[in-house]
């Protein structure tokens, strides 16, 4: 892929989109200029948007996805969410369509996961302002995915001190650990713990998501105040060596499924 000065394409998908714009049109033996007339624009707007000055309207990336059967109208739509610090929307989108869900979490019972009453207490600990509308947002995300025709493979690894760790209190915290069993059991989802005796390992750098959907996969990785879509391949791939390593280490369904049990009888 050419890369012009001063454009990271790995730190920025506003840059990755002007990248690929250059290599896709290159490909085609196009200049800027027959580009422009095809699409209706300008004639110095191609090579704005290729050198980084200008980002690529969704309108235009539609006309160049029409011609050439690419997904620049999706990318756009990634790097906006981006760009105006609404993460979440784009997460939220490519939750609800993804038909395989590989999650590490680190920290607390996967959002996808948690019951009202767990989500609830976890949120009334500072993660939200208004606790009442980021409860009914992350229930709306289970829904969007558990009530779908076909319900996505869900397959998440969650690191021991979770399940040890109370939130809510003691009903609250054995409810949210039966619901964890009686999704596990479904066909679709497979629930692992990655156990104390592992010590060491990738996984203590943070908790991430990776979706899978129309043939490709993008990460979600967690972080304070805000979160981090990532779509270039070469990142998205990172991701996916960290999770396949702390796949190895975490314990199998079913011994997992123990855990769980043993860590249930500590909340009576």
């Amino acid at each position: 892929m050419p890369i012009v000065d001063g454009l990271d394409p790995e730190g920025s998908i506003w840059h990755y989109i002007a990248i690929t714009l250059r290599e896709q049109r290159e490909q085609r033996n196009l200049s800027g200029n027959k580009l422009a007339q095809r699409i209706g624009c300008d004639r110095s707007y191609v090579s704005r948007v290729e050198n980084g000055r200008i980002h690529l309207s969704r309108a235009y990336a539609e006309k160049i996805d029409a011609l050439w059967e690419t997904r620049f109208a999706w990318l756009v739509k990634l790097a906006e969410a981006s760009d105006g610090g609404d993460w979440f929307t784009g997460l939220v989108e490519h939750e609800e369509r993804a038909t395989h869900h590989r999650m590490w979490e680190a920290l607390i019972i996967p959002g996808l996961f948690q019951t009202e009453a767990y989500a609830r207490a976890a949120l009334a600990a500072g993660l939200a302002a208004d606790i009442e509308s980021a409860l009914e947002r992350r229930l709306a995300r289970q829904r969007a995915v558990w009530e779908r025709p076909n319900p996505p493979h869900v397959s998440a690894i969650i690191y021991w001190p979770i399940l040890e760790q109370p939130v809510g209190g003691l009903g609250v915290m054995r409810e949210q650990l039966a619901r964890l069993l009686e999704l596990g059991d479904s066909p679709n989802v497979t629930v692992r713990v990655l156990e104390r005796s592992v010590g060491a390992h990738v996984g203590m750098d943070g908790s991430f998501t990776l979706l899978s959907f129309d043939g490709r996969d993008i990460a979600f990785a967690t972080a304070p105040e805000r979160g981090r879509l990532i779509v270039v391949p070469t990142d998205v791939q990172q991701f996916q060596v960290r999770y396949d390593r702390i796949a190895n280490l975490a314990a199998n369904r079913s011994a997992s499924r123990a855990l769980i049990e043993q860590a249930m009888e500590n909340y009576r």
